[in-house]
């Protein structure tokens, strides 16, 4: 976690929470590919301001702040910064939205080793924009449709990302690295029984470009809507090249999964999950896996949203389950620990693994809204990997609290990654905010410089 990364970003921590179910119906494979629709804690509107409708609407943002990041090299000293953040928005009722803007970060005090001579005009720190990556972050969002609809095109920065069921690409995140800036995007198009969905974690460079096809079976061989999105068949494929953000080894994975609904009721529905994997590799025959398992997702009377997922997987070897996962953009540097073998060269030992995944939304505008979610997989030969974030709105959206940790290898190598951030509106427009947490910073030797950065400053907001 870069612990000073917009708001909007951290916000979407926790965007993979169940939501509302949808309506059966002849339309629903169009609208979306589960039942369970995705909550977020999106950015609101400021007090007081004019916003909704089917017009256009335009948006100024500006934070200011102070905040203390490592020099990301070895022994290094902490630095002081200027964090300068402006932004201009576009959007034209609930189908568009455009955002643009920059996180300009200007060194102040510079410990050892000395590095403002290298910064651009002796202020703004150069590894925000020394690659061609680095131009992705200006694009702070673009959406084009609606989610769940035939058509939905997003550029934005990828915090909590999977792909389908997440064989492959699964909560994954591009911002971890504080000196690589990519804007992610995807692209899902849904034609009758068919939808497909291509992801790219780095719009501007070759990096990780994955894809699913799904297949609605029932739809495709029955006119009868009893028979829609009951049994699903996915076929997903995935490939990092490695070119940006610090070269690394490549790695290619494909997977074949099925989802059958085992009961689907007004507020449950309960399915079945049949998948096998391989990792596909020049100097290596292919690698396999195979894994069972049970997903829920409901919605209480209350209207508190609910979904787990439990599964038994076979993996091991050169292939896993989730490869792509929450700290991917540190593993793919150093699999476990600061200093091991990148993920894509390590070797597990071949055995079963448990994996668990749950997440609950519960409240909403007029009421505490609460997020909440946790993954976790135990390996049978004692490690054990964890990704949870939490957090919380209270009534009007005048306070916000977000919190993530990803912890790997626990039991082996450990690695964790830690972020907080904090929003209280002071007025209308006026609102503070406060972030923390763990950086990583890898090097040319792919090791990983661990430290700490802290952040506190003010925003204005506007919106008309």
């Amino acid at each position: 976690m870069t612990g000073a990364a917009p708001l909007f970003v951290l916000f979407a921590l926790v965007s993979h929470q169940s939501s509302t179910i949808s309506e059966e119906g002849p339309d629903s494979m169009g609208r979306q590919d589960t039942p369970v629709s995705k909550a977020r804690l999106d950015e609101p509107a400021p007090p007081g301001s004019n916003a909704g409708g089917e017009g256009f609407g335009f948006t100024a943002q500006l934070e200011v702040g102070g905040l203390s990041l490592p020099s990301g090299t070895p022994g290094g000293g902490q630095d002081l910064f200027i964090r300068a953040y402006p932004v201009l928005g576009l959007t034209k009722g609930d189908s568009f939205v455009l955002r643009l803007g920059a996180n300009l970060r200007m060194r102040m005090v510079d410990e050892e080793p000395k590095q403002t001579e290298g910064d651009y005009g002796a202020r703004l720190r150069r590894e925000d924009w020394d690659e061609l990556s680095d131009a992705g972050q200006v694009v702070r969002m673009l959406r084009i449709g609606r989610e769940g609809e035939a058509f939905y095109l997003r550029v934005e920065p990828l915090v909590d990302e999977s792909l389908g069921r997440g064989y492959l690409v699964g909560r994954y995140s591009n911002v971890l690295s504080p000196d690589y800036h990519p804007a992610g995007g995807s692209v899902t198009v849904a034609k009758g029984p068919v939808r497909a969905e291509v992801l790219a974690s780095d719009v501007l460079a070759a990096r990780l470009f994955a894809g699913e096809l799904m297949l609605d079976v029932g739809r495709a061989a029955s006119e009868d809507a009893s028979h829609f999105d009951r049994y699903l068949v996915r076929l997903s494929a995935a490939h990092d090249a490695g070119r940006a953000g610090g070269k690394t080894p490549n790695l290619t994975l494909a997977s074949l999964g099925g989802d059958v609904a085992l009961y689907k009721g007004e507020r449950l529905r309960a399915w079945a999950l049949l998948g096998g994997g391989a990792r596909f590799a020049q100097s290596h025959t292919p690698a396999v896996g195979g894994l069972l398992g049970v997903a829920l997702e409901g919605q209480t009377s209350s209207g508190t949203q609910i979904s787990v997922t439990l599964q038994g997987r076979h993996q091991g070897g050169r292939f896993r389950f989730g490869m792509f996962g929450p700290d991917y953009e540190l593993g793919r540097f150093s699999g476990t620990g600061l200093a091991e073998q990148p993920l894509s060269e390590e070797e597990l030992p071949k055995g079963f693994a448990g994996y668990l995944e749950a997440s609950i939304a519960k409240g909403g505008a007029d009421s505490t809204l609460l997020l909440g979610s946790l993954a976790a997989q135990y390996y049978g030969f004692g490690r054990t990997d964890v990704d949870v974030s939490a957090g919380f709105e209270l009534p009007g959206g005048r306070t916000r609290a977000l919190a993530r940790a990803v912890l790997t290898a626990l039991g082996d190598r450990p690695r964790y990654s830690l972020g907080v951030e904090v929003r209280q509106r002071l007025m209308n427009h006026l609102y503070a905010w406060g972030s923390g947490g763990t950086v990583h910073f890898p090097q040319a030797d792919n090791q990983l410089v661990r430290g700490v950065t802290v952040g506190a400053g003010v925003g204005v907001d506007f919106q008309r």
